[in-house]
């Protein structure tokens, strides 16, 4: 991993969807392409660990704590999980 920050898309991708776009309509894409950006990578995730609904379950038994934590964080990351 690089010392250097990842900058935020967000404003990137406003600034993209602005050309031809109202400030509302290029706001609404942006945050759609990140949403479904983030849910992406959240079953990316848990397909890689082998954790939630997968084809391929994970190696360990019910309960492993390496599993949750896999799980938790994909489930932080995917915008269609109800946050506590």
């Amino acid at each position: 991993m690089s010392g250097t920050p990842a900058p935020d898309p967000h404003p990137i991708l406003v600034g993209l969807f602005s050309v031809g776009h109202t400030p509302d309509q290029a706001e609404h894409a942006a945050k759609t392409v990140l949403e479904q950006h983030a849910r992406y990578l959240a079953n990316q995730q848990r397909a890689h660990f082998g954790v939630g609904n997968v084809p391929v379950k994970a190696h360990c038994a019910e309960g492993c704590d390496f599993c949750r934590g896999v799980a938790s964080a994909a489930d932080l990351i995917d915008p269609e999980v109800p946050q506590p």
